[in-house]
């Protein structure tokens, strides 16, 4: 039994068994001389026919690059090519359906899948042939009209190459997983699928990404984050061009393939768009040399509007080192350009004489106004002074479009309030800005437009502007609170993302009567209070928190003028503060925007209302406090947080190899 057991073992261990043939055995006996030899294996084929095929597909795609781009204009060249090439493409798409039908099994399925990837590459040829003078002749798209004949032509040359690209990538890839089972007797048809599905979703993605771009090109949108970018046309200037009647001629003299002259043509093109009135025309001064000598151009980079025989001219410069900082700000140049050509220049007059804001003697830093008479400046307006040798104490000057009265310090005398009360009845525009912290008497200006002048100082003890960083700060009032009303409509539409600061306001209210129409276009916080005691806290026995009056539209029609051909109207814009137009409080908030859009209103043009959008650097300003935080961030703590984050991954590193070992 033993002996028997082990013999079992022993022909188990060396594969013999039930049903089972012996293994060789290098002490068996050769079978008889006289026996037949075991039969060889079945050889492979030395080469299964198809791996010449992508070369010559590849090479027919080649000569037919070559005909229809690198040489079309040698005509027997070029059909040469083509047609070869064609021919080609035709040929091994016939040879591989006949390798499809002599194969069989795996093989054939992957010829056959192999077979109709080549021939939708035909298909893509024969479909760009479409996109040619001869194969649009031959279908009569060429007699189309224009716009038919452009749409037609965009949606073939998308097809054609859609199709060679779903055609020709999975082709490859399957050829390539194909390659090293050729001589195989049987082939592994799952590797074949997968790598030809691989490259046909590699195809799928790059023609969606290709109709992706070719679908956000015929957009007229732009978004560029380069440091030297160009500002886009704001809203404002949109609706200036909108407003044309007449026609206005826009010349710009750039050289040709030229950067600058690249970015100002965006910009135009956009300006153009907004106005059939308006024609956009890029010229070079060399080539056009009559042409610059009547615009009175004698360097390049200039910009020239006209219309009649208005014209004025906007230099930006042919250099983009020197021009960049220039087209930042092209688009508050270009409008007042504009508005040079379309409107002529108007008159704002600043009352003197009362210690306002305008009068730079004895003002603070930051106190001036210089960049609200920019404001002014931009909108085409020419600022004057108005004193008693002006007229301020008789008769406000005709030409006046609006007058402004700025933070004054002293009482105005009755005869210069009775002037300012004539000039409104006879249809004046005015803007008052009337300043609690001169401690005078300011009721009177304010009643000219049948208003109420309050002149305790508000303050708020939840949102404030930080200034000196103790309890004054909180009258720094900080709004958002706008009405629907013209001479704020900008503000309004954008109100979370400009808030005006009004440092040290006062509040304003209605007078009885309604021959006026008043509007209360700006409204404080309602956690504001009046701080009649001047502790800047809020005091529940006498104080009270509510929403003030911040700023008034008023308006009111008046009888036609003594021609009786002009209909008048009185319009009056009165702020309960006159900081908030000082150069510091511009630069802070959306202030600038608030007297932009009010100045708008005063002159009958809230239709212009809207953003002048610039590109220009915001300037950072640091208090010595941030800046010692600064300091002690990145010299102490960044570098003690990357020391202390190396040293716990570290230890953890090391607990981590302690416990594998």
């Amino acid at each position: 039994m033993k002996d028997k057991q082990a013999q079992a073992d022993e022909a188990e261990i060396r594969g013999e068994g039930a049903g089972s043939a012996p293994l060789p055995d290098a002490g068996r006996e050769a079978p008889p001389a006289g026996d037949p030899a075991p039969a060889a294996p079945r050889e492979a084929p030395a080469l299964r026919a198809g791996g010449w095929m992508v070369p010559a597909y590849a090479g027919a795609l080649l000569a037919l690059f070559l005909g229809e781009r690198v040489v079309p204009t040698i005509e027997w060249l070029r059909y040469a090519l083509s047609g070869l090439g064609f021919l080609t493409l035709v040929l091994v798409t016939a040879l591989r359906f006949a390798t499809a039908v002599r194969e069989t099994g795996e093989r054939r399925a992957v010829e056959r899948a192999l077979a109709i990837l080549s021939a939708l590459g035909v298909v893509a040829v024969a479909a760009y042939f479409t996109t040619t003078d001869a194969g649009q002749a031959m279908l009569g798209v060429s007699r189309a009209a224009p716009e038919l004949r452009a749409r037609v032509d965009a949606a073939t040359t998308v097809a054609w190459i859609a199709l060679l690209v779903m055609a020709t990538v999975p082709l490859f890839f399957g050829e390539a997983a194909l390659a090293p089972m050729r001589r195989a007797e049987r082939i592994e048809g799952r590797r074949v699928r997968a790598a030809t599905l691989s490259g046909l979703t590699l195809g799928f993605a790059a023609v969606y990404s290709a109709l992706f771009v070719f679908a956000a090109s015929q957009l007229d949108l732009k978004v560029d984050f380069s440091y030297y970018r160009t500002a886009r046309p704001g809203d404002s200037t949109k609706r200036v061009a909108e407003s044309l009647t007449e026609p206005l001629k826009i010349t710009a003299f750039f050289p040709q393939q030229n950067e600058v002259g690249a970015e100002v043509e965006g910009y135009l093109r956009e300006v153009k768009a907004a106005s059939p009135q308006i024609t956009v025309e890029m010229q070079d001064r060399l080539l056009v040399p009559a042409l610059a000598k009547e615009a009175k151009v004698t360097q390049d980079g200039v910009i020239v509007l006209s219309r009649d025989s208005s014209r004025e001219t906007l230099t930006v410069g042919s250099d983009m080192k020197s021009a960049g900082a220039k087209l930042k700000s092209i688009d508050a140049d270009f409008q007042k350009a504009l508005l040079k050509v379309i409107r002529p220049a108007r008159i704002a007059y600043l009352t003197v004489g009362h210690g306002e804001l305008n009068e730079t003697a004895g003002q603070v830093a930051g106190r001036t106004v210089k960049d609200l008479r920019k404001v002014f400046e931009s909108q085409n307006y020419t600022v004057k002074d108005l004193g008693l040798a002006q007229g301020l104490g008789s008769e406000i000057p005709k030409d006046a479009s609006v007058v402004l009265v700025l933070g004054p310090q002293k009482e105005f005398l009755p005869e210069e309030i009775g002037a300012l009360k004539r000039y409104a009845e006879g249809g004046g525009h005015l803007l008052f800005a009337l300043d609690p912290e001169a401690k005078v008497d300011l009721n009177p200006l304010a009643g000219i437009v049948g208003l109420t002048w309050k002149p305790e100082t508000l303050a708020m003890d939840r949102a404030f502007a930080v200034r000196r960083h103790n309890d004054s700060d909180r009258t720094i009032l900080i709004t958002t609170r706008y009405s629907s009303h013209a001479s704020v409509s900008t503000l309004s539409r954008n109100a979370q993302q400009a808030p005006t600061l009004f440092p040290g306001a006062s509040s304003l209210d209605k007078q009885g009567g309604d021959e006026l129409k008043v509007d209360f276009v700006v409204r404080s916080m309602p956690e504001a209070f009046a701080d009649a005691n001047g502790n800047f806290k809020f005091d529940a026995e006498s104080e009270k928190r509510s929403a003030y009056n911040l700023a008034a539209a008023v308006s009111k029609e008046v009888a036609p003028g003594a021609d009786g051909k002009e209909k008048k109207e009185l319009r009056a814009f009165v702020v309960a503060e006159a900081d908030m137009f000082s150069d510091a409080a511009i630069r802070a908030g959306a202030n600038g925007l608030f007297a932009l859009d009010a100045l708008r209103w005063l002159g009958g043009e809230e239709s212009y209302a809207g953003e002048i959008t610039t590109s220009e650097d915001v300037r950072i300003e640091h208090t010595k406090e941030k800046d010692q935080v600064w300091f002690w961030a990145t010299i102490l703590v960044a570098p003690a947080m990357v020391l202390g984050l190396g040293l716990f991954i570290t230890r953890r590193g090391r607990r981590a190899s302690g416990r594998r070992a």
